[in-house]
């Protein structure tokens, strides 16, 4: 695509025959500074839509969820590293028509992902299939983003582990050794999500609970 041994404007890539490129009528000093200019613009657009795909990820969590986690956490590092490196290359006047091209490439990904994600849940129609299991671990970890797991194997047994995403009252409410109803939507595209754990009926009311007091099950909540 580039013929080594071409010098080509930072801005605009067309080959430079003077001083001035005949383009984008800039030096190569005011062709750096525009480059730079444009890479940290898109480098905040594409920090946006790293944050989009975080918040599709907590807002309808996939079965996989930690296994997206570290697919966003690369991405973005990635594409950090990327745009430091074009960055950089601009300031020392290097080559840096493919390293703009890749970062580029990069910046609608998690745009893309983040809405698949979104429209996987909302025009999800199919019915909501209940997986009885029993929670047999919980993980919680503080960060900027709280992350709290029930660790849970269907019964009866014969599957591995799922650690599925819950929130906050999720995670509190039921305790080791408990069962639950795990209720996941098969999803538009084929990507599984869980809409929320609750207290399996067949087992009884909680340990916690008079054996009188009935117990009823919550009511549906819109997968909408």
């Amino acid at each position: 695509m580039f013929h080594s041994g071409v010098i080509r404007c930072l801005d605009c890539d067309a080959e430079m025959t003077g001083p001035v490129c005949e383009g984008c009528e800039l030096t190569p000093a005011a062709a750096s500074l525009v480059v730079r200019r444009k890479v940290i613009l898109r480098t905040g657009l594409f920090l946006l839509g790293s944050l989009a795909f975080l918040a599709a990820i907590y807002r309808f969590p996939p079965l996989e969820m930690d296994k997206m986690l570290v697919f966003c956490g690369v991405l973005f590092f990635a594409g950090l590293g990327i745009a430091v490196w074009v960055e950089r290359g601009a300031v020392r006047g290097n080559q840096i028509a493919i390293r703009k091209r890749l970062f580029y490439t990069l910046i609608p990904v998690p745009w893309v992902l983040g809405g698949m994600l979104v429209l996987n849940a909302k025009l999800d129609n199919a019915p909501v299939r209940d997986w009885r299991a029993e929670v047999v671990g919980k993980f919680s970890m503080a960060a900027m983003v709280p992350t709290r797991r029930l660790v849970v194997v269907s019964r009866p047994p014969g599957r591995q582990f799922e650690r599925v995403a819950v929130s906050e009252d999720e995670y509190s409410r039921f305790r080791v050794g408990e069962d639950v109803v795990v209720e996941i939507h098969p999803g538009l595209i084929g990507v599984p999500w869980v809409a929320r754990v609750v207290p399996d009926p067949l087992a009884g009311p909680p340990a916690n609970e008079s054996p009188s007091t009935p117990y009823v099950r919550p009511a549906m909540r819109a997968a909408h």
